[in-house]
């Protein structure tokens, strides 16, 4: 929920920025009558400072042709999980059908997707640049520590969305509050920048934040290691992981799948979330709307719009001794339900399978929470293009339908406040184990992901379903003394080598994280997007599958970012120049 602190009446009112007409998305300022020296206050410069939060869900009509439902969410969805190996766009015969191009590689620097990634969180560098700017002129007004606390904030925030542009265009101007934005150049790197405003978020933020919401010490330290990772500085990422592990709140939940569930929110395992809320006056803006569209199409809920891979399905699959197949599990793909009504007969495969899979996604004849079985076809708007799939992950319970969801003000009723965890304590073990593998500590990497999976092995959906096909009329039969699916999961007794371990540590991330907006960003930071994500593109579109997909192709060097947009190229000649996307 946004609670008091993301209710703030004060920042709705008066305080939420909009972008000018001038020739770039980053010169904005206050609405209305407000002026600077009218936020010289501590109230008023935290609801600057709200605004500049309220951004990390991606919503805003600020520099996006579409609303801000999903191109520039922290939940990277679009950009993390429609490239990867993990997920399809879901429906190809409605709208937003320039994402189609994201999953095919074949995005043009004027796609209106990409100039809202850019604009919305520049759009969020801009909040963050403002909250600096009226907190130098304070002075005395604010207390040393209450000011040293706000630009700490303010500093994480400008350090999360210069993140955000950095990982997916790759050349980005990194801006501060005291020049003029038009003016920076991307012909630098900024990584350095973005370390130096976390470290002092390390340095000054509040271990236990004042407020749900707000970010930690723990959450800057976290967000710092994930940097040093993408530049693959180990070292430098080691103790920022371990001073979490040992010293931070944090435990992993006893369940999976509280970690996505709207009765579990700010949990003990989470280090950042972003908190959404429903029916509190503001529409639909404090919302996860771009989960709306990811649902199922069960009650008239969502559009299907994220549909998990043949490919990540399959890779739950384990063998007799619950352990994954991690080289071969693209062998004898498991189909499920394809090009099957939900009329005709049918019955899930027996095939073991590591529990997480019917907690990320949902298949015919397996419980889809308290929503009952999922039927098949009927749940999704186009199968033959998107699979048999459904994403399972942050969708809310039935039983809450009305409470953490609202049934008007969006295209369907399925706009919820179930928040979302950016980070929390199983990104950080399994962060770490990988520095393990990568300095040769393979028995320190052999302990952390056996703490992930060990939680994960007696967390099994239950509810065996009788029914083999879902006829009108018919009654649903099951057995909730019964498990859904024929479970196992094992732990490992050792890591016999680096190359093996890197291999399991890096599955072991696929399996917890998927649909999470990782994965393609991973794939590029280890070097291996084109082999992995071609080698999945001939497997999932073999005997005819998914036919729109075929030609699709990645190219590393070329794919591995997006392109910088066109419009803002021409409006910044000799400032912006084009990424190795071009």
């Amino acid at each position: 929920m946004k609670n008091e602190f993301f209710a703030n009446s004060f920042a709705i009112s008066i305080l939420i920025l909009i972008t000018s007409c001038s020739e770039d998305f980053l010169e904005e300022s206050p609405v209305g009558t407000v002026n600077e020296l009218t936020l010289v206050s501590e109230e008023g410069v935290n609801g600057l400072l709200i605004g500049a939060y309220s951004l990390i869900d991606g919503y805003s009509s600020n520099g996006s042709p579409n609303g801000g439902t999903g191109e520039a969410s922290g939940t990277n969805w679009i950009w993390g999980d429609v490239p990867s190996d993990d997920m399809h766009r879901g429906d190809t015969n409605g709208g937003w059908s320039q994402i189609n191009d994201i999953e095919r590689y074949e995005v043009k620097s004027d796609n209106e997707w990409l100039s809202g990634a850019w604009g919305i969180n520049f759009d969020g560098v801009a909040r963050a640049n403002d909250v600096l700017r009226v907190l130098g002129t304070a002075g005395d007004v604010i207390s040393a520590e209450k000011s040293d606390q706000i630009e700490a904030e303010a500093k994480f925030l400008r350090a999360w969305f210069h993140f955000q542009l950095r990982i997916k265009f790759e050349k980005v101007p990194y801006i501060i509050e005291d020049v003029d934005p038009v003016l920076v150049k991307n012909d630098r790197e900024i990584w350095d920048d973005i370390e130096n405003d976390l470290q002092f978020g390390i340095d000054h933020l509040n271990p236990a934040p004042s407020e749900v919401g707000r970010a930690s010490q723990w959450a800057a330290m976290a967000l710092k290691a994930r940097v040093h990772l993408f530049q693959s500085e180990f070292a430098e990422a080691k103790p920022l992981l371990d001073n979490i592990i040992e010293k931070g709140p944090f435990q992993l939940e006893p369940h999976f799948y509280n970690n996505f569930d709207e009765e579990h929110q700010n949990n003990g395992e989470s280090i950042f979330e972003i908190q959404y809320s429903v029916n509190d006056g503001a529409g639909v803006a404090n919302s996860g709307v771009d989960h709306q569209t990811l649902y199922p199409n069960v009650e008239g809920l969502g559009y299907s719009y994220s549909a998990p891979t043949f490919d990540l399905f399959n890779a739950y699959k384990v063998e007799d001794n619950g352990l994954p197949l991690l080289d071969d599990f693209q062998n004898d793909l498991l189909l499920e339900d394809y090009q099957v009504s939900d009329t005709e007969e049918f019955t899930p495969t027996s095939h073991l399978l590591d529990p997480r899979v019917d907690w990320t996604i949902g298949r015919r004849g397996i419980p889809f929470l308290d929503w009952g079985p999922m039927s098949g076809s009927d749940w999704m708007s186009d199968q033959l293009n998107m699979g048999p799939f459904m994403n399972k992950k942050n969708m809310f319970y039935k039983r809450n339908r009305g409470i953490i969801s609202t049934e008007s003000g969006y295209w369907a009723p399925g706009v919820n406040g179930n928040n979302f965890r950016l980070l929390r304590l199983g990104h950080i073990l399994l962060w770490r184990a990988e520095v393990a593998v990568e300095e040769n500590d393979l028995p320190t990497a052999l302990v952390l992901v056996n703490q992930i999976r060990q939680r994960a092995a007696d967390d099994i959906v239950m509810g065996k379903v009788a029914n083999t096909s879902f006829k009108e009329g018919d009654p649903i039969v099951v057995d909730e003394s019964q498990p859904a699916a024929n479970y196992k999961l094992g732990l490992y007794d050792s890591f016999p080598n680096v190359a093996y371990a890197r291999m399991a540590v890096r599955h072991e991330m696929r399996l917890e994280f998927a649909l999470e907006g990782m994965r393609f960003f991973d794939l590029v930071r280890w070097g291996i997007a084109e082999n992995t994500l071609n080698t999945y593109l001939a497997s999932e579109l073999s005997d005819s599958k998914l036919p729109w997909l075929s030609g699709s192709s990645f190219t590393s060097g070329k794919n591995n970012y997006w392109p910088i947009p066109q419009v803002q190229l021409d409006l910044q000649p000799g400032i912006l120049t084009p990424n190795s996307s071009l």
